[in-house]
């Protein structure tokens, strides 16, 4: 018998799954087709159907990419010793992603929670664990403020995580239909307003 012998794949894993998940990002879940895919990779139909699956599990592969991208505001915002702060310059930083954001591609994970989330379990929870591991990281940020006295002993640290992460996102979506000369002045409020809160 005659071992068949497996040939190392002649592409970099990690260059094609960014590539798939920048496609996803600018186009969406429906929109992009394995054409796009094809296009964006340089691999041919048949080489990514046998190395990464279908369209399906393609955009699983980049929604866990994006996790990876994302990863060091969480660890940011984990941190940190000066809660209000931190917050800031957090939700700073969300708004100057959207002000510098020329392409429109927007919060890949905030996109596919508005096109897929309740169609598909699967994919839905994807979403879910990005949301999740956001309010993880400001769960922790706010509890440590309850221990150094920053935040009121009053406060629901779990409730307020998850309206952090709501704000987030809503900036996010809100961001993308305002006039070009309102958006900052409009999404500072926000992040003032919200900031109050704490």
């Amino acid at each position: 018998m005659v071992e068949r012998i497996m040939r190392p794949r002649e592409f970099d894993e990690g260059a094609v799954v960014d590539a798939v998940m920048r496609t996803f990002w600018r186009n969406g879940y429906a929109a992009t087709s394995m054409n796009d895919l094809v296009e964006a990779t340089g691999l041919s139909r048949s080489t990514i159907y046998n190395s990464f699956g279908g369209k399906k599990t393609l955009f699983a592969l980049a929604l866990k990419e994006y996790r990876r991208v994302t990863t060091g505001t969480v660890a940011k915002i984990s941190r940190s010793s000066d809660v209000r702060g931190s917050l800031r310059a957090l939700l700073i930083s969300i708004v100057d992603d959207e002000l510098s954001d020329h392409e429109g591609f927007g919060c890949f994970a905030a996109n596919s929670s508005l096109e897929i989330s309740g169609r598909d379990p699967e994919l839905s929870a994807l979403v879910a664990q990005h949301f999740q591991r956001l309010e993880s990281g400001l769960l922790r940020l706010l509890r440590h403020g309850q221990k150094t006295g920053e935040i009121s002993p009053d406060q629901d640290c779990q409730i307020l995580s998850r309206y952090f992460v709501a704000v987030i996102q809503g900036i996010r979506v809100v961001s993308k239909g305002l006039p070009a000369a309102s958006r900052q002045p409009y999404l500072h409020s926000i992040v003032e307003a919200s900031i109050a809160t704490v």
